[in-house]
């Protein structure tokens, strides 16, 4: 009996996709997990009739529920980047199994095989690329394959018939089919049945977008034909998208061409493997391009601020600095948390002055403007914040939980209640919903709380009403709601000096004995001496000491920066390695 050799090219495409696997997993494992956890937190999956009947009412909604399904996943950066892997792989996968059958002597390279998954992978790098784009494009290409593999003119139509079936599973992303399928009809039948096939295929688009429009589900027509296209508002990632579509809608055109231009079968498979790893090194290439530090520390910040790792938050900024407003406001809030805003705040980067320590109320900052008002104990204040980003940007893991405590820390116990279980309901958040369920309608495990009352010492014992304009005047006005809110004082001091108002600094070092210090807060010192230096007399300590090693750190700058003062620009690089953590270089340098 003789067997039938084996096409090396078969084995070729295998090691091909385990090599593309290795790329994309190791990018987002080890770099791109930033892009996993932005999108894990964007929305929030309620197992619930309520919610999830939303999905069903639209063309392409059930394509985005199960886009959300697979994104709760990211939570974990391994599973995300496992399931990112193997999904960027299906549409090469799918297109080998379409020529396999479409193209007998299989002359086509392996690099036409592996441009849709490259394009995607290069599509995915942008943090507003869903999951549910990636799945439209499968789908597309599985009803291609489900369509053009039945020899049956029969079977061919009842594939054709479920045009309206996959229409609504998969939304706008069945006119790209619908492209393929007509090119392919008119490229490779024989006989009336080229243009029966298209013409068939036309009316049932046809009388389907009438149907959907005017019967079942009354979207505008754009809607029809746009959603749930991936139409991000970024022009790199539009170009992938016209270049993806456009390259899938002509797939068949490019299978007929391959035929034409065969190789030798000598170099046939040199060229093709050859081909695709050239793809893959320019891949690596583009994807080191598109990899972006500055947004990864900035959703790292986030984060480690999301998840109450305060520390963690400080070292990153520290060590590896944001130069993002965003960044910045993180590292700040951390630091106030962990009582070190006037002793840290300029270890690390302070680029936007003031602007750091308050977001200014607006769409652009509704996920993270609360943070500043419930570090500060304006709970009301984040909790509006946190609604409005609910209603603006829907049910988020961040404005829940966040609603649940400031309902908490004010008695709202029904509401409170209504937020926890929607949580319960949610994917990864059961647990969590499940701690602050036992607070609920026991005013006394709120107090002892070690996080909520803490924030209930800091409410305002006063009303007032909040400044939306000037946020920043919000600070005095709660102190003098509530004289012992250090977390307030820390932040109206930390504003005066990112200000550079030195004399306006040292006249509030005569109220911190008062509010509990027993020593003067390390810049608060450097800026007494600053002013010292200038007036020739130390401002009111209010029974403070300013310790020797600052006086002794202040003189070796002192010295320092006279000998570099004739030209500050030769000097600055010296003076930041020496006293780049210090009021005195922000004062100066900054």
């Amino acid at each position: 009996m003789i067997r039938k050799a084996k096409n090396p090219g078969n084995t070729d495409i295998y090691y091909l996709f385990a090599l593309f696997f290795i790329i994309t997993f190791g990018y987002f494992f080890w770099f791109g997990d930033y892009v996993l956890f932005f999108q894990e937190k964007q929305s929030l999956l309620i197992f619930s009739r309520e919610y999830l009947e939303e999905y069903f009412i639209k063309p392409g909604g059930l394509l985005e529920l199960a886009g959300e399904f697979l994104t709760r996943f990211y939570i974990n950066p391994a599973n995300g980047a496992l399931i990112l892997s193997v999904i960027l792989i299906l549409p090469g996968t799918i297109l080998f199994k379409t020529n396999r059958r479409l193209f007998s002597d299989q002359s086509y390279t392996l690099l036409f095989l592996m441009i849709p998954s490259i394009l995607l992978l290069l599509m995915q790098t942008h943090y507003y690329h869903s999951m549910e784009y990636n799945l439209g494009y499968i789908l597309v290409l599985l009803y291609f394959l489900i369509t053009t593999v039945q020899n049956k003119k029969q079977s061919r139509y009842i594939a054709l018939a479920l045009f309206p079936f996959v229409y609504y599973l998969v939304g706008a992303y069945i006119w790209i089919f619908l492209v393929m399928f007509i090119l392919y009809s008119l490229l490779y039948e024989k006989g009336k049945v080229r243009y029966v096939y298209p013409a068939v295929l036309m009316g049932i688009g046809g009388i389907t977008l009438l149907v959907f429009k005017a019967l079942l589900f009354f979207q505008p027509l754009d809607q029809l034909f746009q959603y749930p296209l991936p139409l991000v508002a970024d022009p790199r990632h539009s170009i992938i998208f016209y270049l993806l579509t456009g390259y899938l809608v002509l797939y068949p055109l490019l299978g007929k061409t391959s035929l034409l231009l065969r190789l030798k079968k000598k170099y046939a498979r040199a060229v093709s493997l050859v081909s695709v790893l050239i793809a893959f090194a320019i891949t690596i290439l583009i994807l080191s391009k598109l990899y972006n530090p500055q947004t990864n520390r900035v959703l790292q910040l986030q984060k480690y601020v999301f998840e109450k790792q305060w520390n963690e938050a400080i070292e990153l900024h520290e060590t590896a600095p944001s130069r993002n407003l965003i960044g910045q406001y993180f590292y700040n809030i951390a630091l106030s948390e962990t009582d070190q805003l006037c002793d840290r705040l300029f270890f690390g980067r302070q680029d936007f002055g003031a602007k750091s320590l308050i977001l200014p109320w607006g769409n652009k900052h509704l996920s993270r403007g609360a943070y500043f008002y419930y570090a500060t104990g304006l709970i009301n204040e984040a909790h509006r914040w946190a609604y409005e980003d609910m209603v603006v940007n829907g049910y988020r893991p961040q404005n829940l939980k966040l609603l649940v405590k400031t309902n908490l820390i004010n008695g709202n116990y029904r509401m409170a209640e209504k937020q926890i279980n929607m949580l319960e309901k949610s994917f990864n958040y059961r647990s969590w919903a499940k701690k602050y369920e036992s607070l609920l309608y026991h005013p006394k495990r709120v107090q002892s709380h070690p996080e909520l009352g803490e924030k209930i010492k800091l409410l305002p014992n006063e009303d007032f009403f909040i400044q939306l304009n000037n946020p920043q005047n919000n600070i005095p006005l709660l102190l003098n709601a509530n004289q012992t809110n250090r977390k307030a004082f820390e932040y109206k001091v930390a504003w005066l000096m990112l200000n550079k108002n030195i004399e306006a600094t040292v006249k509030q070092i005569k109220q911190m004995k008062e509010l509990g210090y027993t020593e003067i807060p390390r810049h608060v010192e450097e800026a007494a001496l600053a002013y010292s230096n200038s007036t020739g007399e130390l401002p009111e300590l209010g029974g403070l000491k300013i310790s020797r090693e600052r006086r002794q750190h202040f003189g070796k700058y002192v010295s320092s920066y006279s000998n570099v003062r004739k030209d500050p620009s030769l000097g600055e690089e010296y003076m930041r390695t020496q006293f780049g953590k210090t009021f005195w270089f922000y004062f100066h340098f900054k």
